[in-house]
């Protein structure tokens, strides 16, 4: 029983570290950088993936590891495509530690 609640917090606060990550650096503006349609979609695409990331994490630390596994670990692999892969994997590893504090891996 304290694995899985070990597990399961570990999993929020790699899951909460991801979300950060990647609305910090969705909000980030570089110097001389054109802002256009594309630049603010991609940036609101980074933004909605970090709070849904964030979503599924507060689901895991709430006890509906389950469903907060899934969350992370499918939004993770889709933020593979839009932002950098150290938030993506953290957001994935804390999708299988949430599956793991679940017990549906083993």
């Amino acid at each position: 029983m304290m694995e899985k609640r070990t597990f399961a917090l570990l999993g929020f606060v790699l899951g909460l570290l991801s979300a950060i990550l990647i609305v910090v650096g969705a909000l980030r503006l570089g110097r001389n950088q054109a802002i256009d349609l594309e630049l603010i979609v991609d940036r609101i695409v980074e933004i909605v993936l970090g709070l849904v990331i964030l979503f599924g994490s507060l689901l895991i630390y709430r006890g509906t590891t389950n469903a907060g596994g899934f969350v992370n670990l499918l939004v993770g692999i889709v933020a593979l495509f839009f932002v950098g892969n150290l938030e993506a994997v953290l957001a994935i590893i804390s999708g299988i530690l949430g599956l793991i504090a679940a017990g549906t891996l083993r």
